[in-house]
């Protein structure tokens, strides 16, 4: 029984260090490989249930790159209660990284909880599987 539950925590472990690994990929990709600009967070995109009664929306930017317009979707995004409306951030000027190849997707420089979160995952993953 005992070798079940260590290895149940081993792939745990292995799950939280992939998910980690990709959120961290992909937003130090775009801060590194991507161009930036100065956008306005307009709105939200569609929301993604969670656990616990909270729903997460990823916000949408508009920005201007080489004289052209783009709404993007952010790879952050604003956690509320189910039922409540989101408003938090709207209209605030921030600095975007995004992909000439794929200008609808972008990270927010300023926001850092998807960088503390893939940290968190990570810590916890590594901590898991040492168990």
């Amino acid at each position: 029984m005992l070798h079940i539950i260590w290895l149940v925590l081993k792939i745990i472990g292995i799950s939280f260090c992939v998910i980690s690994l990709l959120v961290l990929y992909k937003r130090f990709t775009l801060l590194i490989f991507g161009k930036s600009a100065q956008g306005y967070i307009v709105g939200y995109g569609n929301s993604t249930r969670g656990i616990r009664g909270v729903e997460a929306y990823p916000y949408k930017v508009k920005y201007e790159y080489q004289n052209q317009e783009y709404i993007a979707q952010s790879l952050e995004s604003v956690s509320i209660f189910i039922g409540d409306v989101p408003n938090k951030n709207i209209n605030k000027q921030v600095i975007v990284y995004f992909k000439t190849n794929k200008p609808e997707v972008v990270t927010i420089k300023e926001f850092k909880g998807t960088t503390i979160l893939g940290i968190l995952f990570l810590i916890l993953g590594v901590l898991t599987m040492i168990v």
